[in-house]
Formats: C-alpha cells, sequence, structure tokens
C-alpha cells in the first residue's frame, strides 16, 4: 500500500468501530478501474470522510456514497450534501452503514429512498477459533460440512477470477440474474490488499464445484461473491467452499465475518433470495439491517439526463443478454 492508502484506512478507522471495506482507498481503486471516477473527501468541519464514485453524462454528474459517510452521522451526511452542491452535482446517493434511526432526518432533508446497490439486510458470524465455530452452526450445516469432509472434498485458496466466472455464469443461469464478469473479479482479487477465492474441487477428477470471493479489511471478512455449478450435490462442495473461507478468516485473527446480504426479516418463500437466506442463516449470527439507499435530487434538469443514460445502458445489457 502506499502512504496516501495507509493514511486515508488508518483515518477511516478513526472514525467508525468498524470502517467498512466499501469506504477503503482499495476499494476506491478498484471502482476507479470499474468505469467511476473516484474522490477521497475530508469534510469540514467535524472531520468527516467519504469516498465518493461520481458518474457525468455530458454536464452532468451522479455521486454515490457506498457505506458512507464516516462517521454515519447526520451531521456528516449535511457536510457531503454541501460539498455536493458546491461541486455542481446534480444527484447524490448514499448508503450509509448505519441503523434505521436515520432515515427521518434523511427524509427531513429532502432524501427519498431508492433501489439499494449493496445489501440493505446481512448477517454477521461473530468468529471463534473454527473447532468452536463449527459447533454453533446449525445441524443441517455442521452435517454438511463434515459430510463433505469425509468425502475427500479438497478447497483451495487463491485468486481465480477465471473459475469464479464459470461458476458464476452456471448461476446466473439458473436464476436469471446478472453477475459481474472475470474482469471485475480480477479487479477486485489485484486491487484489494487482501482478496482471495476458495474454490472446492472433486475428490476423483478435481472437477471444480463451487467458489466463494472474499475480501478481509478492518478485522471483517466478507463474502462478496459466489458461484456453484451444481455438480455432484452430494459432496457438499458448496458447504466446504463456505465453511474454508469462515474458518481461514477465524485463523487469520478476524473478529467476524459479512456473509453479505440475506432476505429482509420476514421475507417468504416467494422471495427471491428466500433459498440464499436460508443457507446462510444455516451459519448463524446475527441478522444485521442498514438505513438503505437514499437519494437527494439537486438539479433535475441533470437528473433526468442521468436516469435516461441508466435505462439505455440496461437496455442494452438486456440486449446483449439474450444474444445467443
Amino acid at each position: 500500500m502506499t502512504a496516501d492508502a495507509e493514511l486515508w484506512d488508518r483515518e477511516l478507522a478513526e472514525r467508525a468501530p468498524r470502517a467498512p471495506l466499501l469506504q477503503s482507498w482499495g476499494w476506491g481503486e478498484v471502482q476507479s478501474r470499474a468505469g467511476w471516477s473516484v474522490e477521497r473527501l475530508r469534510i469540514s468541519p467535524g472531520g468527516a470522510m467519504a469516498s465518493v464514485q461520481i458518474r457525468k453524462v455530458g454536464l452532468a454528474r451522479e455521486v454515490y456514497v457506498p457505506r458512507g459517510p464516516l462517521p454515519a452521522t447526520i451531521e456528516a451526511i449535511d457536510g457531503l450534501v454541501k460539498w455536493a452542491r458546491r461541486s455542481r452535482v446534480a444527484k447524490i446517493v448514499v448508503e450509509p452503514e448505519a441503523s434505521k434511526d436515520l432515515r427521518d432526518p434523511l427524509k427531513e432533508r429532502g432524501f427519498t429512498r431508492t433501489s439499494p446497490t449493496q445489501p440493505q439486510h446481512t448477517r454477521i458470524i461473530k468468529l471463534l477459533p473454527p473447532e468452536k465455530l463449527l459447533t454453533t452452526f446449525r445441524h443441517g450445516r455442521r452435517y454438511n460440512i463434515r459430510t463433505g469432509l469425509k468425502r475427500g472434498v479438497v478447497v483451495e485458496e487463491g485468486k481465480d477470477a477465471a473459475e469464479l466466472a464459470r461458476q458464476s455464469a452456471a448461476v446466473e443461469r439458473r436464476e436469471s440474474i446478472n453477475l459481474p464478469d472475470r474482469r471485475y473479479y480480477d479487479l477486485l482479487l489485484s486491487l484489494l490488499p487482501w482478496c482471495r477465492t476458495y474454490t472446492a474441487f472433486s475428490p476423483d477428477k478435481h472437477e471444480p464445484l463451487a467458489t466463494v470471493l472474499v475480501a478481509r479489511h478492518a478485522g471483517r471478512a466478507y463474502s462478496l461473491f459466489a458461484g456453484r455449478s451444481g455438480a455432484h450435490p452430494e459432496l457438499m462442495g458448496n458447504d466446504l467452499a463456505w465453511w474454508s473461507a469462515i474458518s481461514a478468516a477465524a485463523e487469520a485473527g478476524c473478529d467476524d465475518f459479512d456473509l453479505w446480504g440475506v432476505p429482509p426479516p420476514g421475507a417468504g418463500p416467494d422471495h427471491p433470495w428466500h433459498g440464499l437466506g436460508f443457507f446462510k442463516s444455516e451459519f448463524g449470527g446475527e441478522e444485521v439491517a442498514y438505513a438503505g439507499s437514499w437519494e437527494l435530487v439537486l438539479s433535475t434538469v441533470g437528473a433526468r439526463l442521468l436516469s435516461a443514460e441508466r435505462k439505455t445502458r440496461a437496455y442494452i445489457r438486456g440486449l446483449k443478454r439474450n444474444i445467443p
């Protein structure tokens, strides 16, 4: 890491009990190569900080602040809005790592709810030594992990963006969802200070079964992406990939593990994440809810231009997806 990166991450850690990965210097480096412009702000008065991602269409600019600013207070957001007005930003979107208590102050300042980019609900596991941690999982997950181990599944830690892309493509086909391509996984694995893949293989033909991508920052591990082919379910490869990622984080001294996205409390079987939520719930941990995604329009004309451009890009992506 450069001196600037070390200073930024150190100052972030002074402003929050657990500085979020998405405000780190490394995350900004990833996004700056994924199509965004990135500015790292120290907001006065008060000394709040925010790594902001900027998208420009003509003269209109949109600012997106993932899991920021820090600290996640309404005063820090007020300072961020003042900066946005001075900078002639058309629209600002914030997803602060704060509780629902921040919603009313945001509404009072003219913010409105918008579709989240990052998970609003997640599950975080308090890490223990692996032998103790496994006993805290629910019976079904413990059984699958132990079965996979008995059947000889091998998990390799590495930086295999290509395999993650293949495993993710299988999930895309099954679930009809959009996931990043290999290039984005390569950026994460090369630019984040600590990021690895955990790939489970069958014991006989060394066939890849599932892959989980994990980043670690400030004592927390994050399972950002995962995929599984669906082959040989009796080997429990998916369970073993996740268990290897979680237990490795525990052995490395991380305090907790963010499973990164679950359905909201009370969501029924019709929710698209129902199966995923059940799978993650069997690892235990505590469900956490954040304030959600909020936007403030500062220029109506500019916001319309940004919205039109976004719809066009989504339409083009849809066309490409349907090309055989």
